[in-house]
This record gives C-alpha cells, sequence and structure tokens, in this order.
C-alpha cells in the first residue's frame, strides 16, 4: 500500500533552508515514507506526543503523522534539534 504525503508550505519552506546535503537527504527520507510509514528508524513518540513519530537525520528530526485508515503519512515539522523541538505540536 503507497500512503499519500501531506506536506504543508511551512515544512516546504523548513525544508528548503536546509543545507545541501541535509536537505536531499531529508526529501529522500520523506519520500521513502510513502512505501514504509514505520521504518526501523522511526520512533513513535509517547505521553503527550503520542500520534506523533520522529526520525533522526544526525542533528534533525522529522516528526510525523500517519493516518492508516485514510492513508496519508502528515509531514508535522522538519527541525534541528533543539530543547524546543516539539514545542507547538500539542
Amino acid at each position: 500500500m503507497i500512503y499519500r504525503l501531506k506536506i504543508t508550505r511551512e515544512v516546504q519552506r523548513q525544508v528548503d533552508r536546509l543545507p545541501g546535503n541535509m536537505r536531499q537527504r531529508v526529501k529522500r527520507t520523506i519520500a521513502a515514507l510513502a512505501f514504509d510509514p514505520r521504518p526501523g528508524s522511526a520512533e513513535e513518540l509517547g505521553e503527550e506526543l503520542a500520534g506523533f513519530w520522529r526520525i533522526k537525520l544526525d542533528d534533525y528530526r522529522i516528526i510525523y503523522s500517519i493516518y492508516d485508515d485514510v492513508v496519508i503519512v502528515e509531514i508535522v515539522r522538519v527541525i534541528r534539534r533543539t530543547a524546543k523541538t516539539y514545542a507547538g505540536l500539542v
């Protein structure tokens, strides 16, 4: 089953601002989520962030949600890891 990727303009801007090499890695990783939304490198977040998944790429994080019932992967945020990485998700 192939999932549809939902990427907002804000997330697209976040990706576009990444350094060249990292931008390409993030784009490849996001594209791969359409075929496997739960790769081995993904981790489901817990507690108040339940329902969100995270993939680590060096100092960057791809945060996303999976909607199996409508076959959509929604990319919520692509950001450099900081203490505020998950602020605003809940």
